[in-house]
């Protein structure tokens, strides 16, 4: 496992947040919030949805999925990507990392143990903050006035756990689960690669 040094300073955060909205065009910026949210505090109703959807065991509803994306040839081509602008957590992406020959039960283990990871509500509002400068430096078509009512709407200072936009599900559809960067990583460090994080930065082992 490769463990960042120190807290993330502005100019990593902002490259975290610049390559969200590079790769992410077709989006709303509710859904800039969910991807800050899952990046700092992580899915928290991912175990429970599992249960949830007509009782199907956590493994045979990632089996579906799989089975799902695979018929239709729409899956992600990559394992995984940076949520957030914290490194506490990563996408992960079933297909491609059942492709890979990774064990499923171990992602499932991964999940059930992330929840430990959970970032603050104050760390939160703060990178909230970053994110929303640089995206109306660069969302020509998001205004402060757009971003004042989302906050309102929601009610920003509860933190609301929110859904992503319909467009946001139209045009990245991939299944997925969030996970623990530390404990991703720590499992399958072949998997590591500074540059998707922050090209340049220098980290520190802690693997003996």
């Amino acid at each position: 496992m490769l463990e960042r040094d120190s807290i993330l300073s502005r100019q990593e955060k902002i490259f975290l947040t610049a390559n969200f909205l590079d790769h992410y065009t077709e989006i709303e910026i509710i859904d800039l919030y969910k991807w800050l949210y899952f990046g700092e505090f992580g899915y928290e109703a991912q175990n429970t949805f599992l249960k949830a959807s007509k009782k199907i065991p956590p493994l045979q509803m990632l089996l579906d999925q799989i089975e799902d994306e695979r018929a239709f040839g729409n899956f992600s081509e990559i394992v995984w990507e940076p949520m957030g602008t914290s490194h506490k957590f990563v996408s992960v992406f079933v297909t491609q990392y059942y492709l890979k020959e990774c064990p499923l039960v171990r992602l499932i283990n991964l999940m059930e143990r992330s929840s430990a990871f959970r970032g603050s509500r104050m760390q939160f509002k703060l990178d909230w903050t970053i994110a929303k400068e640089y995206a109306l430096s660069m969302k020509p078509n998001w205004t402060k006035d757009d971003f004042y009512q989302f906050e309102d709407r929601i009610g920003f200072h509860q933190l609301p756990i929110l859904d992503y936009s319909e467009k946001y599900l139209e045009n990245y559809s991939y299944k997925n689960r969030i996970i623990s960067q530390k404990l991703f990583f720590e499992y399958f460090p072949e998997f590591y690669d500074d540059t998707r994080l922050y090209p340049g930065k220098k980290f520190s082992s802690i693997i003996g």
